[in-house]
């Protein structure tokens, strides 16, 4: 049945079946009372949205405090569960719109056709475009922060929900096959009900661990190739000079799941180990699944097809494995060699995965484990190059499609980044000079004369030995640390780990440091001819508003120094940095932080240029728009001109990991768009500096600073702002939801800006429907826009995309925000001047914010321009409001009882996740 582009009816169909059978499910297992009073607050809250009324508004909140904690867990979870099918029937929207696309040959932005088509219009050459893929390399890194805390069990159900959604799609009304899967789709729903959608323990690592497994599992081993298929395919046909070029590998995966130690007390370098020795496992598991698939279809027989004598000497080659292997019938598949060699291949990832989770002790194991993906890599090709000679359509089916996987994802699956702060680095290489003779007291030294004794330490030929028996623990896990590093790349690959990321870096000698600790497990020194290596790139990580703009003090400081300098020369003359998007938003305020982030890239390029070196930037961004989150194709596209070089990596926050890679067909989409985002920015036709480009930072450097002045009045002038902020929003009761092993404050008692992580900062307030990190400040900043000025900022919505990009998504954050809500949660204060205070400031902003944004965008009302978001949110608001009412219920009592009871919290813990599903980029 060919797929047609579906409409907002249909969409809203599709919700309303899922719904309905989500009621009969709630009528069935809770009872109709449950079910009737979930009707009556949905229908109030739609019809408070359309017509407000006073007394009803009241009624519906009597009604709400006279429900006791069992019924509201019950209610929340209909209105949760509610929110996760009307997702995943938003994304099954989006899925038939784009196969409607494909199916007619129309194409739409981002997409490879699209984007390859756009380099023929700009007479990009096939050469020039060979050169943009070969030096592209597009790296998400996976974070473990599920501000959308959901369950595997919960999403394996959704997934197969999904699923049936999309044969749905392919079924005629009143069809035998339509109610086949209807039936099949009411009994998935029932296990929805019947199962737990929440933690009821504390996440550990491991589980963050397993999390991230599950999107390869579930998507990404199927999305990786199928995206690789789609360019392959989008070049021949745009470009069909380009057709024999082979692609790179330009898509890598990596993660900061079991090696981010940055305030995570539970992050060790046995947690390092078990992290890599998972990810081998999962991969090549997956692997010898796909060798047993096809042995299955390569069944060539040599006594009818000519087959490469290269496949049978392979086979002569791994005779004394064959022994072993085919030891029930020495002559299985002697006739066809393809599956012969497949089974001995199978067999040798076996051997690998044991000798790899034996941490290389299993030496039987050793015998017959690939030692390196290029061996595995080099039987895949010989088979597929057998193929082409008698069969090349399998020779371009399911084998290439393994080997482009293998060059993706290795043995490693995931480079694992390691991520600590720079003052446990400086308190271990005090801790080892004061017990090493002859070395001075490292505190005491001023930057000059650290930078001068590490640089002498690093020149020193050998691997350091040090006794650690009276080192500190930190000390003994930091080596320890090291030595597993070194340990898991000789056992998994050199690209089991990715960069060592060094947070809160503000001078050169954080970088020295940890240099001089590699030294110990011999993972930076002198190579053999001398020169400076390191294992590991060092990527400085630069967060608050300061340390972006001390990067020109910095870097220069490293650069100049010759050792340093020969150090990058050995590693393809790039240097990674890291810049922390919500950190600084924190700090500075969105505008401010977006900003200076931007600055901070054209001040990197300059350095770059002046020493001669490329960048690798790695972009820390959130889900939600106030950590850098939104449209990564957009994102990408906004860069400053020039600043990336082929090469990109970002983290893709847990909260989105589920919006994403749930689904293989939305996974490629997104990686597609990200890999498209970076060819185009990488490309001098498409990324071009817009001719007032010095007008035009004139300008938002203005509006920066209104920007940032109205912000830091409020967060760091406005006495007893967190305690407004603890009071008035759930963020204090996260803790409840069991979300994450790192914890939520960096200390104990009432939060300030500098002990509050970002992300329960910016969840907290969302969760309120505050959204303030999303948008406060930016009326300001358009409020200071002069009049003279207007025609410029129209200028530079139209030629300069970071401006346009970042107005779109400050105005669909800022759409998020009901102020009529947040006033209830205001009320949870019991401090009435603080509260009169901090409201009122936060409804002046509000209302410049909303002026300021119509008029920038001339328009009448809010996303005037974004209907299909601003339906979604419209149909999304009522059922919003009566979750986030019986919240402030729950928390006033679960307060009264000191938080300590549990059928209190854990309708209260239900509540903070079905807001999560139902606003989404949350955190």
């Amino acid at each position: 049945m060919m797929p047609t582009a579906p409409n907002a009816d249909q969409l809203r169909a599709r919700i309303r079946l899922l719904a309905n059978l989500l009621g009969k499910t709630i009528e069935r297992q809770a009872g109709s009372d449950t079910l009737q009073t979930i009707e009556y607050l949905r229908q109030g809250y739609i019809e408070e949205r359309q017509n407000p009324n006073p007394e009803r508004r009241a009624a519906l909140k009597r009604t709400i405090a006279a429900l006791d904690d069992d019924r509201l867990k019950n209610v929340i979870r209909g209105f949760s569960l509610y929110f996760a099918l009307a997702n995943l029937a938003e994304e099954d929207l989006l899925r038939q719109e784009r196969a409607a696309a494909r199916e007619s040959g129309s194409l739409w932005e981002g997409s490879f056709h699209h984007t390859l088509q756009q380099c023929r219009d700009n007479d990009l050459s096939p050469e020039q475009v060979a050169e943009l893929i070969t030096q592209l390399r597009f790296i998400p890194v996976f974070t473990a922060h599920p501000t959308e805390a959901r369950r595997r069990t919960t999403m394996s159900i959704l997934q197969n929900l999904y699923r049936l959604c999309d044969r749905l799609d392919h079924t005629t009304e009143n069809s035998a096959a339509r109610e086949r899967i209807l039936k099949e789709a009411a009994d998935l729903i029932d296990l929805l009900w019947a199962s737990d959608e929440i933690r009821t323990r504390k996440t550990l690592v491991y589980d963050e661990i397993n999390n991230g497994l599950h999107y390869f599992n579930a998507s990404l081993f199927q999305a990786i190739p199928q995206t690789y298929r789609n360019l392959r395919e989008a070049l021949n046909r745009i470009y069909p000079e380009l057709k024999n070029t082979v692609l790179p590998p330009l898509l890598r995966f990596g993660s900061w799941i079991g090696g981010d130690r940055d305030g995570n007390p539970f992050v060790t370098f046995e947690t390092t180990e078990q992290a890599v020795l998972m990810h081998a496992d999962n991969v090549l598991r997956y692997y010898s699944k796909q060798l047993k698939h096809l042995r299955n279809r390569l069944l060539h027989c040599a006594s009818i097809t000519a087959i490469d004598p290269a496949v049978n000497a392979r086979n002569e080659h791994y005779a004394r494995l064959g022994v072993t292997v085919f030891e029930y019938n020495p002559e299985d598949y002697s006739n066809e060699p393809y599956r012969r060699l497949l089974v001995l291949m199978r067999a040798k990832i076996q051997h690998t995965n044991r000798y790899i989770q034996s941490m290389g002790a299993d030496k039987a194991a050793a015998e017959h484990a690939y030692h390196s993906p290029k061996d595995f890599l080099d039987d895949l090709i010989l088979i597929r190059d057998a193929l082409k000679q008698h069969d090349p359509e399998q020779a371009d089916g399911d084998i290439q499609d393994l080997i482009r996987l293998v060059r993706s994802c290795g043995f490693h699956m995931a480079s694992l980044d390691i991520r600590q702060e720079s003052v446990y680095h400086t308190n271990v290489v005090a801790d080892i000079f004061a017990h090493a003779p002859n070395l001075p007291d490292y505190h005491s030294l001023d930057e000059a004369a650290r930078l001068d004794i590490l640089n002498r330490l690093l020149a020193a030929p050998g691997v350091p030995l040090i006794f650690e028996n009276n080192l500190s623990a930190e000390t003994r896990e930091q080596l320890a640390l090291m030595r597993t590093i070194a340990r898991l790349r000789d056992l998994v690959g050199p690209h089991t780990f990715g960069s060592y990321i060094i947070s809160m870096t503000h001078h050169a000698s954080h970088i020295l440091e940890v240099l001089f600790l590699m030294r110990f497990a011999g993972l930076s020194g002198q190579d053999s001819e001398g020169r400076p290596y390191a294992a590991l790139p060092i990527a400085p990580l630069f967060e608050t508003i300061e340390d972006l703009k001390a990067i020109d003090d910095i870097l220069p400081v490293l650069l100049d120094n010759p050792d340093y300098r020969a150090l990058l020369a050995n590693q393809g003359d790039t240097q990674e940095i890291m810049l922390g998007y919500s950190d600084s938003s924190k700090d500075g305020g969105i505008l401010t932080s977006a900003w200076q982030l931007y600055r901070a890239q054209q001040n990197i390029l300059a350095i770059a240029r002046k020493y001669h070196i490329k960048t690798r930037l790695f972009h820390g961004r959130g889900g939600s728009v106030s950590r850098g989150g939104g449209s990564t194709h957009h994102a990408i596209a906004a860069q400053p001109p020039g600043t990336l070089q082929g090469e990109i990596k970002f983290t893709e926050q847990g909260e989105v990991l589920y919006a994403k890679y749930a689904n293989p067909e939305t996974a490629v989409y997104e990686l597609t768009m990200g890999i498209t985002g970076a060819l185009k920015a990488s490309s001098t036709r498409f990324a071009k500096t817009p001719p007032r480009l010095a007008e035009y930072e004139t300008l938002i450097g203005r509006m920066a600073d209104a920007s940032e002045k109205s912000y830091r009045d409020l967060t760091d002038r406005t006495d007893g702002i967190y305690q407004f902020f603890v009071d008035a929003t759930p963020v204090r009761e996260l803790s409840l939801l069991n979300i994450g092993s790192r914890p939520a404050h960096r200390r104990k008692g009432t939060p300030t800006k500098e002990t509050i992580r970002a992300i329960p900062w910016v969840f907290g307030w969302s969760l309120a429907r505050f959204m303030l990190p999303a948008w406060y400040g930016v009326g300001s900043a358009l409020a200071a826009i002069r009049a003279e000025d207007r025609p410029l900022m129209d200028e530079m919505r139209e030629q300069w995309p970071f401006i346009d990009a970042f107005i779109s998504n400050i105005e669909m954050a800022f759409a998020k925000t009901e102020l009529a809500t947040a006033e209830n949660y205001s009320q949870l204060c019991p401090d009435d001047a603080l509260r009169a205070t901090v409201m009122q400031a936060v409804k002046d902003e509000y209302q410049k914010t909303l002026d300021g944004l119509n008029g920038v965008l001339k328009q009448q009302h809010l996303l005037e321009h974004q209907p299909r978001l601003a339906a979604s949110l419209r149909w999304r608001d009522p059922y919003l409001d009566p979750i986030n009412h019986i919240q402030i219920e729950l928390l006033r009592r679960s307060r009264a009882k000191n938080g300590e009871d549990a059928d209190v919290n854990d309708p209260l813990i239900r509540s903070i996740n079905a807001l999560a599903a139902g606003l989404r980029n949350t955190g």
